[in-house]
């Protein structure tokens, strides 16, 4: 039978430093949670419990909590090289079939 002093799994996580490493999971999940509603994407939250044994005997535990959220990605942007090694939204070797139709408007509109 336990002493009464004796944790459990449960309690050693409630009373981690007066609720420290709950309150820092609890926000990172709800972080994540978030994120994975937001972006319909996936991720994970790990909670590491290393321990060891100091140099008094007594056992040492310095967990960790991180997450990885997913991220909604940017989508992508179509550019064009040209012989400068610059980028264009135009196709250089496509003919515009209203350039000189443009040229006039912006003429027209600079003059106005």
């Amino acid at each position: 039978m336990p002493k009464t002093d004796d944790l459990n799994f449960l309690e050693f996580m409630q009373t981690f430093r007066r609720g420290e490493l709950l309150v820092e999971a609890n926000e990172q999940l709800e972080e994540l949670i978030e994120a994975v509603q937001r972006t319909g994407g996936k991720g994970d939250l790990t909670i590491k419990l290393p321990f060891k044994v100091n140099d008094a005997g007594q056992i040492e535990c310095l967990p960790s909590v991180t997450s990885k959220k997913p991220r909604r990605a940017l989508g992508t942007g179509i550019y064009f090289a040209t012989d400068e090694g610059r980028l264009t939204r135009r196709d250089p070797n496509q003919i515009d079939m209203f350039e000189d139709e443009l040229a006039d408007r912006r003429t027209r509109n600079d003059t106005h």
